[in-house]
Formats: structure tokens, sequence, C-alpha cells
């Protein structure tokens, strides 16, 4: 097997007939399997999963109340592939993302790349590194700098799909989304204060720079300089104030 996809997914059924469309039509030349964990959804998700799992006999649905990262590595248990490709439920992939991939495979496959919405990793650097780890918050930064300090870890910062957010579910503030009712947004937020605070150390780094000195490019597009910045050093005090206020929203919400 050449590449295994190892995702997950919560509440995505806004997305998820595209989304598989879109990886099933790029992938269709490649050996490839695709295995998600459903993380118990309470919308349409599983009737859709289960019926592409139905039609594709490369596709395994698994369900598990779990973490984010949890569920990754769970799918990662569960794979055969020599490449990892970690996707998003909620993203639409282009057709650039097979040209990726070829490059990939013929100058990169000794090293993780992480493009916009897609990362390769060889399966030797995953279980180097222990794979992901139980996070919702920064699951993939932490496992992308346990790979940086291999030497084995570049950015290609180029969008490989269009990521179809419903509202509120914009990047760190995704807790607010309307897919979650108000006990699971409270839930999430606490949840990642929770996840900030264990990659407190990840979090000190200049990632940014990190980020720009192992970046490549393929040739495929325009390079973004905006992909991920560090958060804001705050002492103790302004972080207490900044979750105050980030609790007073999700309530009011």
């Amino acid at each position: 097997m050449q590449f295994s996809i190892c995702t997950t997914n919560y509440q995505c059924a806004h997305a998820l007939d595209r989304h598989l469309k879109s990886v099933f039509d790029l992938l269709k030349g490649l050996e490839f399997e695709y295995i998600v964990v459903d993380n118990k959804s309470k919308d349409r998700s599983m009737e859709i999963l289960k019926r592409w799992e139905s039609q594709e006999s490369n596709m395994k649905v698994l369900s598990k109340k779990c973490t984010m990262g949890e569920g990754r590595q769970i799918s990662f248990t569960h794979s055969k592939g020599e490449f990892i490709l970690v996707m998003d439920t909620d993203t639409v992939y282009y057709p650039i993302c097979e040209k990726f991939l070829n490059i990939y495979l013929d100058e990169y496959s000794d090293v993780a790349v992480q493009a916009m919405f897609l990362g390769v990793f060889p399966r030797r650097i995953w279980e180097k590194i222990g794979g992901r780890r139980s996070l919702n918050a920064f699951e993939d930064v932490d496992m992308w700098i346990r790979i940086w300090e291999l030497g084995k870890m570049r950015w290609y910062p180029i969008v490989m799909g269009e990521n179809v957010k419903d509202e509120g579910s914009d990047g760190r503030y995704d807790y607010l989304s309307t897919r979650y009712n108000k006990r699971e947004q409270i839930t999430r937020l606490l949840r990642k204060e929770y996840d900030l605070l264990k990659t407190t150390g990840i979090r000190e780094l200049d990632l940014e720079k990190i980020a720009q000195e192992n970046t490549i490019d393929l040739g495929l597009g325009e390079l973004r300089k905006d992909w991920f910045g560090n958060y804001p050093k705050l002492s103790k005090t302004d972080n207490i104030k900044r979750f105050g206020r980030e609790m007073k929203r999700t309530l009011k919400g």
C-alpha cells in the first residue's frame, strides 16, 4: 500500500460528500486507502460515511469518542501505507494535490511535508516520533515540531483545498461553531485551554521562523507568507483575562 489517508470526523456532514468525491477523484490513479474515525457525530456524518464505505472497497469507517489527535492515531494503527496523508473531512481538495504528491515522491520522500490542509508523512517517521498525541488544539503543530527536532519536517505553504467552514468555526475559535450545542462549546473551550497548557513549550518557540527556515518550493503556486504565526506571549494574568473573555463570548453566543 502506497498511501493511507488517516483522518477524523465530527459533525462535518455539510462537507463530507464533496470532500470524499474530491479525494477519491484525485487519487484514483494511486494505490491508497481511506481510514476515518468518526467522533460519535450527531448529524448525518455516519450515514454518509457508511454509504461511501459500502461503495469503496479501500475505505474503512471507525467510530469512537476521542480527541482529534487520538482519532488520527487510531486511524494510523489501522493503516498499512508507506506514506500517511493527513486530510480534513471539511475540506474539498483541488486537483493540484496530485502534482504535489508526485513531486513529493520524486524529490522529498525521506521527509515529512505539510502543505495547507494536506500533510504527507513517511510511515517510519510517524512511528519514530510516536505519532499524534491526544490533543484537540495544537495536535498538528505538536507533531510537526517533534518531527522538526529530527530534522525531517518541511513546510509548503500553498493551499491544497477549500476549507468548508460553517458559521463561527474559524481557526482557533472553532469551539464556537454552530455544529456544537452550548454545552459542547463550553467543553471544547475548556479542552482547548487544557491542550494549550500541555503544549506551552511549543508555543514559546518562534513557529513562524521555524516554518520559514524549513520551507520548500515545488513550483506549483505562490507561497503564502501568513500561514501560521505565534500565539501572543501573555502573562499569567493576561491569559486568565483572555480566557475570561472567551468564556463570556461563548456563554453569550
